[in-house]
């Protein structure tokens, strides 16, 4: 016999009646036979208090999906932020049928439900402060944030998340449509499992974060920092460790009140830990502050990352947004910061600034990578988009005929005996006018010109055969 069943025994003899009894007379789907967080709603408190929190997590809603969708319209797409709607709709959910339960409190399955949206809604806040805390992590110490094992921790983790949230609500549903004893002894143990899987994670960015600022603050030979978003990095750092407490509250809470022994559903004494207050507070009021704080604070520009980016140094290094500076990386510390730009590794650049147009390889050191360029004397060549063909621009470079090639003088422009053998065509000639001339649109092949423009020297053009295409 069960804890349960032997309070409920011995409750039977002290004037109410045994849990189990009850639940087999009601028929399926059976009433709980243990006492929960939150009991079972009522119309008065439960009603106007869940009125509340229903029109504050749809206030939440608007205002993160309002952003995801304005993100999205500038080209940024922060995922997290459709995770926040989906939290937030998950909530809109629970309170919404916690108002009919307590209107039709005898109602079971109106109760699993509300129950379900209950257990299946906080994980997406863990989730999401677990990817903040990765983020953070990548920045401070980019090769060890990027090294595989630690790439793949949070996937598994998340994997085994998705599957214990699956065996809980498997559990719940199924723990009112059974009366044995051990398979509610069973079910039990999966609720103690989930619950403490939740205090876990919700606690883990706690030693995360600290162990990565104090492995950067005693390491001497630190380096520098993949700045990433708005905001200073200790800031973010506040954001997730605050939040990170307020969550792992809530979810020791729970967790702490399934390990207390169970007490009969059907005794009229509550334990204050089960108390509504009890459920609202470490529940709903925890999450709505937490998900109005990220939104107030724009966790969307704060923890915004450009989207591909991969490896070390991918965060600030590389990626712009067409008008938008401000994310670009002036030094890149090595070569296997450039490889997320294309998937090829710019070995050519040791202390190179890269924007928009990506890597290409074979370009030359103490260079610059710009997107089209405003200079045509600065031009020398054009790396086909696969990276293996030269592309001849003809609104850019002199084409030259015959197999002698072609060659530049000290001054970087092209020899005059060159000039002579074919007149080199402006932008215009072609039809390309205005800003496209200026950004480097070739209207034969469909792309944009990539053109090494050098920065501290004028290199010499490379001799190319008319065997390549030029």
């Amino acid at each position: 016999m069960s804890d349960a069943q032997q309070g409920s025994g011995q409750g039977q003899g002290q004037g109410y009646p045994d849990p189990a009894t009850v639940a087999q007379s009601h028929g399926k789907p059976y009433p709980p036979q243990e006492q929960a967080l939150g009991e079972t709603p009522s119309v008065i408190p439960d009603v106007p208090v869940c009125a509340v929190f229903l029109f504050l997590f749809l206030c939440a809603a608007a205002g993160h999906m309002g952003l995801f969708k304005f993100n999205m319209r500038r080209g940024k797409k922060f995922v997290i932020s459709g995770m926040m709607f989906g939290f937030c709709f998950t909530r809109i959910c629970a309170t919404t049928l916690r108002i009919a339960w307590s209107c039709y409190p005898d109602s079971v399955r109106v109760g699993i439900a509300a129950m379900v949206f209950v257990y299946a809604g906080i994980i997406l806040l863990f989730i999401a402060n677990l990817f903040f805390t990765q983020r953070v992590v990548r920045a401070q110490h980019p090769h060890i944030g990027w090294s595989k094992p630690f790439s793949i921790a949070l996937p598994v983790l998340l994997f085994i998340i998705i599957g214990s949230i699956i065996c809980l609500i498997v559990g719940v549903i199924l723990s009112f449509y059974t009366l044995s004893e051990s398979t509610l002894d069973a079910i039990r143990d999966i609720q103690l499992y989930g619950e403490t899987l939740y205090a876990i994670v919700a606690f883990l960015p706690i030693p995360i974060v600290l162990a990565s600022v104090a492995g950067r603050h005693f390491n001497p030979n630190r380096r520098s920092i993949d700045k990433f978003g708005t905001g200073s990095m200790r800031a973010k750092i506040l954001l997730i460790l605050i939040s990170a407490v307020f969550l792992d509250l809530g979810a020791c809470w729970r967790a702490a009140t399934l390990y207390l022994p169970p007490r009969a559903s059907t005794n009229p004494q509550t334990p204050w830990y089960f108390s509504k207050a009890c459920f609202y507070v470490f529940n709903f009021t925890i999450e709505i502050c937490v998900t109005l704080a990220w939104l107030a604070l724009r966790i969307d520009k704060r923890f915004f990352v450009p989207n591909g980016a991969k490896g070390p140094y991918s965060y600030a290094g590389g990626f712009t947004f067409a008008g938008e500076p401000g994310n670009e990386k002036i030094a890149l510390g090595n070569r296997d910061s450039m490889r997320h730009l294309t998937g090829s590794q710019a070995s050519g650049l040791n202390s190179a600034r890269v924007s928009w147009g990506g890597s290409r390889s074979s370009l030359s050191r103490a260079s610059r990578v710009s997107w089209g360029g405003i200079s045509r004397e600065d031009v020398r060549a054009g790396i086909g988009e696969d990276g293996f063909q030269p592309v001849p621009y003809g609104a850019f470079e002199e084409r030259i005929g015959g197999d002698a090639g072609f060659a530049a003088d000290d001054d970087g422009d092209l020899a005059s005996g060159a000039r002579s053998h074919y007149a080199a065509p402006t932008a215009a000639d072609v039809g390309v006018q205005g800003a496209e001339a200026e950004m480097g649109w070739d209207p034969k092949s469909g792309k944009w010109a990539l053109r090494p423009v050098s920065s501290t020297m004028n290199l010499p053009a490379r001799p190319v055969s008319t065997k390549s295409g030029i």
